[in-house]
């Protein structure tokens, strides 16, 4: 048992303080959106702090679960944290922010006597509800041992990318654009398969038995048929991994053309008000383009 602390009660952030307390650690928790930590202040071993110093002060770990690099800015510099914690204390960046954000954190956390692991996660809500989220880890060897017992509650899977702070940040964009290619794939091929009257239940199944199966595919494919567009993981938040990973590849002048084009669809769809449903809601873009171009073929 140990006092941990919990900074973002969002859609993972929730769920992994349920599974800490669960376990039997203590969890001070904070978000900025009051209503989020109200949901959680009848949960045995939660206790709800009103400023992210006071959820982190005396805490052994202090766990970050929020959306982008201004809002982790936020939360660790301007929220005070590095200087509430316990020297020695450990903070674990688990949200996807930039590498030249990352790294400042962790200078400023050295700086503190705070030693500093970012660890993003993939799984989704029900990963993270499960217990069974993975994460990709940079820091140093030592420290990393020092979180697996909170690791161990909270996914299945740990990659140590990288001794240093930024290996799992840059992981974590290089696992998002691939995943977002590789579903833009599928909802394209579903697509053009209604417009030729394959059911598109044929077409899953016929995936699932080739080369084309994956697994994003076979997770979104529920999902779709239900036109169930709830987030598991935003869209605009996707958009967001999709442009750090793109600015990332610019500093390094590599180019990375299908990724490009993918972020175009991912603009469209958030500039279209879509930016808060699970990105398989891109589909509905295609599926509207679809309906647009047999209209306009048919005219013609």
């Amino acid at each position: 048992m140990s006092d941990v602390a919990m900074l973002g009660l969002g859609t993972m952030g929730a769920p992994m303080v349920e599974n800490l307390v669960r376990a039997g650690h203590r969890v001070r928790g904070w978000n900025r959106t009051a209503r989020r930590a109200a949901a959680l202040e009848g949960l045995d071993g939660f206790v709800r702090a009103q400023t992210p110093a006071s959820a982190a002060r005396d805490a052994e770990v202090v766990f970050v679960c929020v959306s982008d690099d201004g809002a982790v800015h936020e939360v660790l510099a301007d929220g005070a944290v590095f200087g509430a914690v316990a020297p020695g204390a450990i903070v674990v960046d688990c949200g996807t922010t930039s590498l030249d954000t990352t790294r400042r954190l962790a200078q400023a956390a050295a700086s503190a006597g705070v030693r500093f692991v970012d660890a993003p996660v993939t799984g989704s809500k029900l990963g993270a509800q499960a217990g069974t989220l993975t994460f990709m880890v940079g820091g140093a060897p030592e420290t990393v041992a020092a979180l697996e017992p909170y690791f161990s509650v909270l996914g299945a899977h740990v990659v140590h990318v990288g001794d240093v702070p930024g290996a799992g940040q840059a992981a974590k964009a290089c696992l998002n654009m691939t995943q977002a290619i590789m579903l833009e794939g599928i909802l394209e091929g579903l697509v053009l398969a209604r417009r030729l009257d394959v059911p598109i239940e044929k077409m899953l199944e016929i995936f699932e038995h080739s080369a084309a199966r994956s697994g994003i595919g076979a997770f979104k494919a529920p999902y779709l048929l239900r036109r169930d567009f709830e987030p598991h993981f935003r869209l605009d938040l996707m958009q967001k991994d999709l442009h750090l990973a793109l600015a990332e590849a610019a500093r390094r002048r590599i180019p990375l053309p299908a990724a490009c084009t993918v972020t175009t669809l991912y603009d469209q769809a958030a500039a279209e008000g879509l930016g808060a449903e699970d990105f398989l809601a891109t589909v509905q873009l295609l599926e509207r383009w679809a309906r647009t171009g047999a209209e306009g073929g048919d005219a013609g």
